[in-house]
């Protein structure tokens, strides 16, 4: 999970059914805000949509069509978390990389932990979910579906750590420059992943000293 800015929605826009929150505008929205990634799991492009509330919302119309409660997300993530997970960071009005990072374990096996990093009411809850959505919620659908999504993310982070590898080993400065303007690009709250990316570079003192800037 990465910090969201999200959009105040347009006078025209009006949401009163369900037809409108899943409307082409309203998504089209989100989609830019959410930078075309799934809140949750970080996977870019996501072949399936949904628009999820981000606190549930039975018998709650209010919260149904409260356009601050709507978030952008996969299928995947959005059936786990269902109307169990309440209270977790709101990636939209707090920054969830002060209060967790996440880490992607190659060996022995593929595996994410959600560490804690600062105290939050919310943490419990959020780490929980997010274990469940990397490293699977105990069914078989949730299990496979979380085990591809881990082998994505080993390819992003195999990527990125060459590049980082590059960086620090070249000693030609305009190569230097170019795997610095790749790792920017790869850092930004943009890119698939990033949380996992940017929790590399946190976590790591001689990271910080030659990344920490671009983290902002």
């Amino acid at each position: 999970m990465v910090k969201v800015k999200k959009s105040l929605l347009p006078k025209e826009i009006v949401i009163k059914k369900e037809e409108d929150y899943r409307s082409e505008k309203v998504i089209s929205i989100l989609q830019k805000d959410f930078y075309n990634k799934c809140y949750l799991c970080e996977e870019k492009n996501p072949t399936t949509i949904n628009v999820e509330h981000f606190r549930s919302c039975k018998n709650n119309e209010d919260l149904k069509y409260n356009w601050e409660n709507l978030f952008y997300a996969c299928a995947h993530c959005n059936r786990i978390k269902g109307s169990q997970y309440d209270h977790i960071i709101d990636c939209t009005k707090d920054d969830p990389e002060m209060y967790i990072h996440i880490r992607f374990n190659s060996y022995p096996e593929h595996n994410v932990e959600v560490l804690p990093v600062l105290y939050s009411p919310e943490n419990g809850e959020t780490q929980e979910l997010l274990d469940k959505i990397y490293n699977g919620a105990g069914t078989a659908i949730s299990d496979f579906e979380a085990k591809n999504l881990k082998s994505k993310i080993s390819d992003e982070i195999k990527e990125f750590t060459e590049y980082i590898d590059n960086y620090v080993n070249e000693s030609d400065e305009k190569l230097r420059t170019a795997y610095r303007k790749k790792i920017k690009q790869m850092l930004s709250r943009e890119g698939q992943f990033s949380g996992f990316k940017r929790s590399i570079v946190m976590e790591n003192k001689e990271l910080i000293q030659h990344f920490g800037e671009l983290l902002r």
